[in-house]
């Protein structure tokens, strides 16, 4: 063998909330850093990497206070490594401005327990995005760990951003845990350390090998290095081992290799690594309340709390931050993907619902703020920089409202709401844009485009990935189209729309509105009884062209499927590297956020929607977008487009989805690019529309402009009393700005001035601003004329008895097997003994998944839905037991899946170090 050196990384990947809630695992944290303090005791160079995420010392802290201490002393000693990260959210999933929150949340964190790091740690990230590099870039990250998404086996390469920033990235190709548990079997550890090494020399530059020695929710971590250094004597003298830091490692093998590739935007490719692209659809509802909480917070909450302190309201800077903290754990990847427990995401729901709250009652205060001088009228109050014209209902009137940019301009125009209530089979629309027909089963005919259609697909996958079945049908009509709301400048048609196959029945409640814009509306509020379907809706633009998506920060283009996969039996050798999930055969289902367009030259169609993250698009023009994906179970085997098992096997019912969720869509199509200022001013009125706010009393302002500019308005806030106005500009060519600003970095510290954003740019500039009022007295209140709606109906599934049965039945099973495989192991010789070790292991895990998911589903029956604080916080004792059993099993069944793959390997065989 040839001169190779073991650069050994230790760390823990910390899935707070997975197959249990975070009231579970933080108790395991204790232990955790008492065993640190241990080893680095024992050696004062053991260095720890805490998952990148600064969320377990919060977990750790609120759970046991007095650890503080502990970990600042070990953080400052060097022993333990935190951030940048606050969580590890689903960069797919999650917004923008809460993706760099958790970077600013997380760098806060760290610095504030003394530590400093300046690498990304990404590597069970479902995917990652065109805008991460320049994102890690704002915070002084110059690389990255990322496993998933990235379509070339390279474990070095230049990740180049949206923007041009480049990452040092290295590829885990072969997973953070290769050398995991290794000291657990001390017998077979110098074999396990070999093997790895010689199976992964073919794919590195250089003789510098990463090995990672960690696993999910790890409490109880070894010393590899010293454990080696004692046994020297076994290693052959070309062997060398090294403990690295991810630090540490990424800043001397970047300065060592020259001419890496470069790997440009987003990483989405589930060839070596699966991005599970069926997370984007499951549990939909997760997603819709996710939007209207990050959107409250970043998009109204924040910038009209910052108006309201110019009006001398103080502004809450730690509410606003505990509130990001709480979406952003939420965020997690697990969690907002919808890939855990239901207790897990019944938790989430609670949150999110008791912020959206809080919200509201922020903003309907700063409201109050904003107004205060303001006379009697109808106002609209705007956070959105473009210039805005659209109707909208109040106060019984239509109103016409114009708005330029952020701040708050009466309401002259308000004409009489007529609700007429007629029934009509058919109803056609007609303004300056477009000329629509709504035809009897609810679809919308726009010239050749045929929009709207609801359509109903056999679904067997899982929570992880969607496996399409068959055609079911689309749903039908229940009677008549009815017009809810008519008038010169308005109107609105509903239609009740259902299905019913065997025992899965699909409903939906169409809302379309027309008004003067280019904009055709629906609003769906679609409930479901059953599992096993996925619903679609369709827009058939008629439209030939590019695809483009808008994403965090940025709009990216993309191809219509994915196919450049690897099947699902490997050649030799790579089958021994990639041990985790890989999509296989071809994937036509990607994330997005906002819209999804068709460009054709100058012209483009483009759905809009709210809270939506599925699409798919055909070389005809159709675009499909994923209502609910309704499935059962947190993970399936043998699935036809993925290779490996994907989680544990838990019955999760609540994935059925069986609740009603309003989704907000819209249409438009015409002579413009998915890049030009008219697309742009669009897509941020649809999904930012004013306020409007009716005052009955008060002073003779009737306006109050702030500023205006044509770009994407990320946040607006106060720091340390200077306004920040966060934009970016997602386009690829330079926009200006009305005026010169002050640039700062996302602290807020002066960078110097700037009249235009480059292209694909993320910036912060210091708005100017009047001075601040100070006087006291009373507020007069105002009447909030659209506050926004929960768009979520109470969870009305509940476990099936009957599965719990067989759930129970599997156990006994189970246990039978056990008995026997233990008895077959009682017999075994050297070599034989830990494949059936390995036998054990793995129907003990199996067989305490099904005891916890009976558990749990027994638990959430006898709630019969009702979901209050004491179910979600208060541990059952029964669960905390079985849980922490399965992760100790989870441990054992992962070590000796690379023990058994070490006795098997031919290569190490032929270096004669087979056991006799």
């Amino acid at each position: 063998m040839a001169r190779l050196t073991a650069h050994i990384i230790n760390h823990t990947h910390w899935d707070r909330e997975w197959f249990l809630t975070s009231v579970y695992t933080s108790r395991w944290l204790p232990g955790l850093i008492d065993r640190l303090i241990e080893l680095a005791d024992k050696n004062p160079d053991y260095h720890y990497f805490l998952d990148g995420q600064t969320l377990v010392v919060e977990d750790l802290l609120q759970f046991a206070p007095p650890y503080q201490t502990k970990v600042e002393s070990l953080v400052q000693g060097g022993t333990l490594l935190i951030g940048p990260y606050y969580c590890q959210p689903d960069w797919r999933l999650t917004g923008g401005e809460a993706l760099l929150r958790n970077l600013l949340w997380g760098r806060l964190d760290m610095q504030r327990f003394g530590g400093e790091i300046n690498t990304g740690w990404m590597v069970d990230t479902f995917g990652h995005i065109s805008q991460a590099p320049q994102l890690h870039r704002l915070f002084g990250i110059d690389s990255n760990y990322i496993w998933r998404g990235v379509p070339q086996l390279e474990p070095y390469f230049n990740w180049q951003g949206a923007d041009g920033s480049l990452l040092f990235a290295v590829n885990l190709f072969g997973g953070y845990r290769n050398l995991y548990g290794v000291t657990h079997t001390p017998e077979v550890a110098t074999r396990r350390l070999l093997a790895e090494l010689i199976k992964l020399r073919p794919y590195y530059p250089s003789p510098d090998i990463p090995l990672f020695d960690g696993y999910d929710l790890e409490d109880n971590p070894e010393d590899p290095l010293r454990f080696f250094y004692d046994r020297r004597a076994e290693l052959p003298a070309e062997i060398g081992v090294r403990e690295a830091t991810p630090p540490g490692f990424a800043r001397e093998l970047g300065s060592m290799l020259n001419d890496l590739p470069v790997l440009t935007g987003e990483l989405m490719s589930g060839k070596y690594g699966a991005v599970f692209p069926g997370t984007l659809s499951t549990r939909s509802y997760l997603k819709r309340m996710s939007w209207d909480c990050e959107h409250l917070l970043y998009q109204v909450c924040e910038p009209l709390g910052t108006l309201a302190w110019l009006q001398g309201r103080p502004y809450p800077t730690r509410r606003y931050e505990a509130w990001s903290r709480s979406l952003l754990q939420n965020a997690v990847h697990d969690c907002i993907c919808g890939v855990s427990i239901d207790l897990v995401h019944e938790k989430m729901e609670f949150s999110y619902r008791q912020v959206f709250e809080e919200m509201r009652e922020d903003i309907q205060k700063s409201l109050e703020y904003i107004l205060r001088d303001f006379a009697p009228g109808i106002y609209a109050v705007s956070a959105n920089p473009f210039p805005y014209e659209g109707w909208h209902p109040a106060s019984g009137r239509l109103c016409h409202i114009q708005t330029h940019g952020v701040g708050a301009w009466d309401i002259s125009g308000c004409f009489p709401l007529h609700q007429p209530g007629e029934r009509v089979e058919t109803f056609r629309w007609k303004n300056t844009h477009y000329e629509a027909v709504v035809l009897p089963d609810g679809r919308v005919q726009l010239g050749e485009a045929s929009l709207g259609e609801l359509r109903v697909y056999e679904e067997g996958g899982d929570t992880y990935s969607g496996e399409t079945g068959r055609f079911l049908g689309m749903l039908q009509p229940d009677g008549p189209l009815q017009i809810e709301e008519r008038s010169e400048h308005n109107a609105v048609v509903s239609l009740a729309l259902s299905a019913n196959w065997d025992d899965l029945r699909v409903s939906a409640r169409v809302r379309l509105a027309f008004d003067p814009s280019p904009l055709v509306r629906w609003q769906i509020e679609l409930d479901s009884r059953g599992a096993g379907f996925r619903v679609d809706m369709i827009f058939e633009t008629a439209f030939r062209g590019q695809v483009s998506a808008g994403m965090p920060f940025d709009m990216v283009q993309r191809p219509v499927v994915d196919s450049n996969l690897l099947s699902r039996h490997l050649e030799d050798g790579l089958d021994g590297v990639l041990l985790g999930q890989r999509e296989i055969e071809a994937v036509d289902t990607f994330p997005f956020h906002d819209f999804v367009a068709i460009s054709n030259g100058g012209a483009s169609a483009a759905v809009l929607a709210k809270g939506l993250h599925s699409y798919q698009a055909g070389e005809d023009g159709c675009i499909a977008l994923s209502l609910r994906r309704a499935v059962e179970w947190l993970a399936k085997t043998n699935l036809e487009h993925r290779v490996g098992d994907a989680g544990p096997f838990f019955y999760v019912p609540g994935a059925r989805c069986e609740r009603a969720v309003t989704f907000e869509l819209a249409f438009v199509s015409g002579d413009f690019g998915v890049e030009s200022e008219k697309f742009q001013a669009l897509a941020a009125g649809f999904q930012n529309p004013p306020l409007l706010v009716e005052k009955r009393a008060g002073g003779t302002i009737t306006a109050r402009p702030f500023f205006q500019e044509t770009l994407p308005l990320s946040s607006l806030h106060v720091s340390n009393r200077r306004l920040l106005a966060r934009f970016f500009n997602p386009t690829s060519q330079p926009r200006p700005l009305s005026r010169s600003y002050r640039q700062t970095d996302v602290f807020g510290r002066p960078l110097g001035t700037i009249d235009s954003v480059p292209p694909k740019t993320i910036i912060t500039l210091a708005v100017p601003h009047p001075k601040r009022v100070t006087r006291r007295g009373s507020l007069e209140p105002v009447q909030w004329a659209n506050p926004p709606d929960w768009h979520v109906g109470p969870d009305q599934g509940l476990p099936d008895p009957l599965v719990i049965d067989n759930l129970k039945e599997r156990i006994l099973q189970l246990e039978r097997q056990v008995e026997e495989t233990a008895e077959k192991l009682s017999r075994a010789g050297s070599q034989e003994r830990y494949r059936w070790q390995h036998q054990i292991y793995v129907l003990q895990r199996e067989l305490l998944e099904y005891r916890l998911s009976a558990r749990l589903n027994e638990m959430k029956l006898a709630t019969q839905g009702q979901i209050t604080r004491e179910y979600l916080y208060q541990p059952d004792e029964e669960i905390a037991t079985i849980g922490r059993q399965l992760n100790q099993l989870r441990i054992k069944r992962r070590i000796y899946d690379y023990i058994v793959q070490v006795i098997g390997t031919s290569s190490f065989r032929d270096e004669g170090n087979a056991e006799s």
